[in-house]
């Protein structure tokens, strides 16, 4: 019997698909009822090669470009009481899936994230990954399930959570938000939950400025889904309240902190310049990258 299915979508992503597999075949947790799907969602790398060097792991495959679609397509095809999604540019630490089937142990629990935590070592990935922890801490535990969001490189999911509010929307971003507001409209607040133990070191975001680059398109997402559920961004003074949390929390210097300030500022102008080209319709390519081929 099958108590845990992982599933990863898969578009192009050999440099770091290797290491992912690795972390989550050398789990401290016995896999003997787990099983790791691979959905290749039209690769043309040496992603397939690298899967196949792992007999353990379930290759299928998704001919829709979309994330989500790839997603939906290991769901279909998963016997595990509860799935797990990440994503192949994150690596999981040893406890991580111990960590996430842990806090399963709830039964209020249907939905629980994991911490997403940069892989980069700069002094800004530094703080501002500290920041997006302390906000996870916040929102995740907040009685406003409008500032609920999703990210799908890191949570666990109950399979009658998608039996009962229905499976990924195979649009663009932001249909893990729609997900997660679906289950809080259902279950509510206490069904959604944080687990900061379980960590995935993301290697995606190395750079500050990938950072601004993923801001931007979130606020274009936001933008999407907020007309489908009934999520808003977080307000000034939400921001603020997090942003002490942060200092309080991580013992920032005074020179951290107004450093932290400033990238703060340039992340939320991201973010908003992205709603607005949603709103306006206009297509900004010079913020996308090859990776965002794969919607979601």
């Amino acid at each position: 019997m099958i108590d845990v299915s992982i599933v990863i979508p898969v578009f192009n992503a050999e440099r770091s698909l290797g290491a992912c597999l690795d972390g989550i075949l050398r789990q401290d947790l016995s896999t003997s009822r787990c099983e790791v799907i691979v959905v290749d969602n039209n690769s043309t790398d040496a992603s397939m090669s690298i899967t196949r060097r792992h007999p353990a792991v379930r290759l299928l495959s998704e001919p829709r470009q979309s994330a989500y679609a790839a997603r939906n397509r290991g769901l279909s095809e998963a016997k595990g009481k509860w799935i797990v999604f990440t994503d192949p540019d994150c690596v999981p630490r040893h406890d991580w899936l111990r960590r996430l089937t842990e806090r399963m142990a709830d039964p209020a629990a249907k939905v629980v994230m994991g911490r997403d935590r940069p892989a980069g070592r700069s002094t800004a990935v530094r703080l501002l990954g500290e920041y997006d922890h302390r906000k996870e801490t916040f929102v995740l535990a907040s009685s406003d399930a409008a500032i609920y969001y999703g990210h799908t490189n890191n949570l666990i999911a109950r399979r009658e959570a998608f039996d009962e509010v229905g499976v990924f929307d195979e649009g663009a971003r932001g249909s893990d938000v729609i997900f997660v507001q679906r289950v809080l409209a259902r279950y509510g607040t206490q069904a959604v939950q944080y687990q900061p133990d379980a960590v995935v070191d993301h290697f995606e975001i190395r750079s500050a400025s990938v950072y601004f680059r993923k801001a931007f398109i979130y606020g274009r997402s936001a933008h999407r889904y907020s007309s489908i559920v009934a999520a808003r961004p977080l307000r000034n003074a939400e921001r603020m309240h997090i942003f002490r949390d942060t200092i309080a929390a991580s013992g920032l210097s005074r020179t951290e902190t107004g450093y932290l300030f400033v990238l703060l500022m340039a992340g939320v102008a991201c973010y908003e310049v992205g709603w607005l080209a949603a709103a306006s319709g206009t297509h900004w390519n010079v913020m996308m990258n090859g990776k965002d081929k794969m919607t979601g």
